[in-house]
């Protein structure tokens, strides 16, 4: 690390030493500055003239007809001009010795900066007010002032974003609810590629190789997208744009660190090479001590394993945390409507500690790497795109098992859009993703050698205006899925009315679906065991294959009619789900040494001892009552969700950006969480205790035992046989006596929602902004077993409610800028994988401060609290507890 920081500092005094400019002879830069909307001049606009690293040259006012006229030295320059109630604007200007450079500057009102241009809802510019979904925006400044570990820390508090941190830069983000551990329901693309980690379509962000200084903005679309996206946007996309080199070169190095000793560097390169090609080449480190946090059932696995292995790695967490990444971009526009661009990036995760639904796994050197071209020439956009998964020595904690992924995705996409006249503007495309899982069968086992995705779609939208105010956007697309019976069809249709040119109201309805994931499909993975004597059960996860999972009644004498069991103490066979099919072996291993006299007294009991049902209960670790009983899954089909929303998006005085969606969502066949599917045998404990009682009782009478030691002998004799698992009830095509974890789709769930964001320009200086999101219910309970932990209930994982309110002051002739933020959300349940319980509602305090250094130029200081008043709070079940983080950061940078 001392390397690292060396090397950084290097860069920074070189960079300083180019920052002092050559002196020459002058020239003059003169011109004049105007309204870009109205064409009338702008007086007393502040125009300023920086040199290298961003030092003032020059500088003076506009007078009453909006001129400047300023000697300053030869050579190139960036011109700065400010001015209240207009956005800031930076042009690059060239001046030769002894002539005069004339500028025509325009500047645009600053309720622009409210109404930016977007990309994610339609898949094609537009303005956001515009737009025909709920889109928040996060600007270019507002990630520029902000010391963050990943993008997501810059989404916190957007309408409709459930964000829950498990560590120092871990979280699961979601729209709109339907949260889970190991989460990919939000559609996460970098710069128009899917940045899912390819196989797993888990969302993690700080895998993702893009680092601050290259963010140009980060979109999220509330609501369905696959009309446009196809599968797996159902809850929203959010979109993570960096900036163009030859738009926005220079180096920009930045150094942050603070509590819990972490320490973030990050530098960007960008070089105009000519007018119309760049490259740029970034880079970032990032490590600290994540905050601490010992699974029980970890704890005692571990504590089991030490026993016989000295060496295991079963709960060995390692809490330093570390990542590398690195990235490539190069840009080329051969004419004006023309783009290609190439880019690729790796990241590598030293450390860290990840939810998944078998419990935490230990990340160790996982790396993340994606290769890109695409092809931007007027209304058509091409690209290809590759995503590659290497696990490293990645192991997960419950059982010390190694994680081998080494799956990759190649996906390609065509669009093109064509005006129909004046009135009709459509969308069409096709889109084809290839998934290869592998991963030497240690996460799809058996079925590794048949495991392979092949996706394909097609879509056409339309926006077509029926008059001056009124837009109909309709869109179909069809998506075929080598693993799925029948074609999906996704419709998109809305009415889009613009009473004026910055307000609009919309009434819309998307049908979107998701596709099965790799697991969801071929899971087979041994989560854990549990040791019965010399045998045992392994706790076993298997994906749904085609077949589904039955359970067939063809064992007479079995359980309910003839079900069917697995036993480890009859390996092979398959026997009738009774206990009593293998009473006498077990009472021969289990009788106290009192009983063994008296153990042909007891044999073959027959139908007088009874059998009672359990499930194991990945949670608690111990076996439940079970009232369900056996249930066939059928094959996983995709999950449909139909919206209908109305919104309002508006701009009121050129002030106040207003935006405001309700929405009813149904979901059909959601699919659930691992959750455990095979019932376990035990004896039941009244009608053995009944068995025993009625054989021994004879030698009471006669004499030959005492009432007493008859109770203490049934007492005894009974609690050792009644807590031995007999035996599993599995499907028919499981062979072994495993405890099976499998995923189902669930019947169909309603859900009412709404979401408010506002953005208030007090001033020139100061601004508002606020979010808040509600939704009707946090948990769908179908058995009534509290706190939505049944079987059968499904959980959002997210809260009900959840708002955010900041404030912000920026200071532009002096380079200061000030925010605090404050966040509220509701204490919710959780109900995925072996996490089950309920999350504390929490209110949080974030603030921010960035100053630039005065006596370096295009220098600043940044300070970033998180959770100012280190609040201790958990934001997922199975996560550590987090508390204040503070963040002092310094940015140099040179244009």
């Amino acid at each position: 690390m001392r390397v690292v920081a060396g090397r950084i500092l290097a860069v920074l005094a070189l960079l300083l030493l180019a920052a002092v400019p050559a002196r020459g002879q002058t020239g003059t830069l003169s011109g004049r500055v105007i309204d870009a909307e109205s064409g009338e001049t702008i007086a007393n606009a502040v125009v300023r003239v920086l040199g290298e690293g961003g030092r003032e040259v020059a500088g003076d006012l506009t007078d009453s007809d909006g001129r400047f006229e300023l000697q300053v030295p030869a050579g190139s320059y960036r011109v700065e001009i400010t001015s209240l109630g207009f956005a800031t604007r930076v042009m690059d200007a060239s001046v030769t010795a002894g002539t005069a450079e004339e500028m025509s500057i325009a500047l645009v009102v600053e309720a622009v900066e409210l109404n930016p241009i977007v990309v994610s809802a339609s898949r094609r510019e537009q303005k956001r007010l515009d737009a025909p979904a709920m889109v928040e925006v996060v600007e270019t400044e507002e990630i520029r002032e902000r010391s963050a570990p990943t993008v997501i820390d810059h989404v916190k508090g957007e309408a409709g974003v459930d964000v829950a941190q498990t560590g120092l830069s871990q979280s699961n983000v979601v729209a709109r609810g339907f949260n889970n551990i190991f989460s990919g329901a939000l559609l996460v693309m970098s710069d128009y590629r899917y940045a899912q980690v390819p196989s797993l379509r888990v969302n993690a962000y700080n895998f993702i190789p893009a680092t601050n200084l290259d963010l140009e903005r980060v979109e999220i679309v509330l609501g369905p997208g696959a009309a446009l996206y196809g599968p797996n946007s159902a809850n929203g996309v959010l979109h993570m744009l960096t900036s163009s080199p030859i738009d926005y070169p220079g180096t920009t190095v930045t150094m942050a660190g603070g509590e819990r000793a972490v320490l973030h560097g990050e530098v960007s390169h960008a070089q105009r090479i000519r007018d119309d090609m760049g490259i740029r080449i970034s880079g970032q480190y990032f490590r600290g001590n994540d905050w601490r946090f010992i699974d029980p059932a970890e704890a005692e696995a571990r504590d089991e394993a030490l026993l016989t292995d000295p060496d295991t790695k079963i709960g060995l967490r390692d809490f330093d945390q570390g990542r590398w990444s690195m990235e490539g971009r190069f840009d080329v526009r051969p004419w004006d409507d023309d783009e290609v661009v190439l880019s690729a990036g790796v990241n590598t995760q030293e450390s860290s500690i990840e939810l998944t639904g078998l419990g935490a796994g230990q990340a160790e050197n996982w790396r993340y790497t994606y290769a890109q071209a695409r092809l931007r020439k007027g209304n058509l956009f091409a690209q290809t795109f590759a995503n590659f998964s290497e696990s490293g020595d990645t192991y997960l904690l419950r059982t010390g098992m190694p994680i081998i992924d080494e799956s990759y995705v190649l996906a390609a996409q065509v669009q093109h859009a064509t005006a129909i006249g004046e009135r009709e503007l459509l969308t069409y495309g096709v889109d084809y993703q290839h998934t290869v899982p592998r991963t030497e069968g240690t996460i799809t086992g058996r079925n590794e050698d048949d495991d392979t995705i092949d996706e394909l779609g097609g879509y056409l939208h339309s926006e077509t205006s029926l008059g001056e105010r009124l837009e109909l956007v309709a869109a179909a697309r069809v998506d075929w899925h080598n693993r799925l019976e029948d074609l999906v069809f996704s419709p998109r249709a809305g009415l889009v009315f613009r009473p004026t040119e910055t307000h609009n109201v919309r009434l819309t309805y998307n049908r979107a679906f998701s596709t099965p994931t790799t697991n969801n499909l071929f899971l087979d993975l041994v989560a854990g065991r549990i040791p019965v004597g010399p045998v045992g059960y392994d706790i076993r996860t298997l994906g749904t294959p085609e077949s589904g999972f039955t359970f067939s009644r063809d064992c007479a004498g079995g359980f309910d009619g003839g079900f069917c069991m697995r036993s480890p103490f009859a390996p092979g066979m398959e026997l009738p789900a009774n206990a009593s099919v293998l009473w006498n072996g077990l009472l021969a291993a289990l009788a106290p040494p009192p009983l063994q006299p008296l153990l042909p007294l007891l044999q073959d009991p027959g139908a007088a001892v009874g059998t009672v049902l359990r499930r194991f209960d990945s949670t608690a670790l111990t076996f439940v009552p079970d009232a369900v009983g056996p249930v066939d899954i059928d094959r996983i089909t995709p999950t449909i969700t139909s919206t209908a929303e109305i919104g309002y998006k508006g701009l009121m005085g050129n002030r106040l950006l207003i935006a405001a969606d309700a929405y009813h969502s149904d979901v059909e066949d959601f699919v659930t969480p691992l959750r455990v599917e095979t019932p376990t045998v035990f004896l039941d404990p009244a009608t053995t205790a009944a068995f025993i009682q009625e054989r021994l009782t004879p030698l009471v009478l006669a004499g030959q035992m005492t009432p007493e030691q008859l109770a203490a002998i049934v007492t005894q004799t009974t609690t050792a046989l009644a807590q031995v698992p007999i035996g599993t009830i599995v499907p028919d095509q499981v062979d072994q006596p495993d405890i099976l974890l499998a995923y189902r789709n669930f019947g169909s769930v309603d859900l009412w929602g709404a979401d408010v964001s506002a953005e208030f320009l007090l001033n020139d200086a100061w601004s508002l902004k606020g979010a808040a999101s509600w939704v009707n219910t946090e948990c769908f309970d179908f058995d009534e077993v509290p706190g939505c932990a049944g079987l059968l209930d499904v959980s959002l994982n997210a809260p009900k409610q959840k708002g955010s309110l900041g404030i912000r002051y920026r200071d532009a002739a002096h380079d200061f800028t000030a925010e605090v933020q404050g966040r509220f959300i509701d204490g919710f349940p959780m109900n995925t994988g072996v996490y089950i319980g309920r999350v504390p509602g929490y209110g949080l305090v974030d603030a921010n401060l960035e100053v630039a250094v005065p006596w370096v130029a295009g220098a600043s200081f940044a300070v970033t609290a998180y959770n100012v008043l280190d609040h201790m709070h958990r934001e997922f079940v199975g996560a550590p507890e987090i508390g204040r983080m503070v963040l002092a950061r310094l940015r140099y940078q040179i244009r």
